[in-house]
């Protein structure tokens, strides 16, 4: 089981097909299928001023 937190940097609703898509391929990449919960936040800004997007994961493994 895993929870995710996506911090998006100047979130706006019409952002969401390419985090999608960013999503899509990075579970491919690793081989997984996201599932909720999940959240997403907008943020003003993340510590490294280049990166637009942060993602935190919580898992518990058996």
């Amino acid at each position: 089981m895993a929870k995710l937190t996506f911090y998006v940097v100047d979130w706006a609703p019409d952002k969401m097909p390419s985090l999608l898509e960013g999503v899509s391929r990075a579970s491919a990449k690793l081989g997984i299928t996201p599932v909720p919960p999940a959240t997403l936040l907008g943020v003003a800004a993340l510590d490294i001023p280049d990166h637009l997007v942060e993602i935190e994961a919580t898992a518990i493994l058996d």
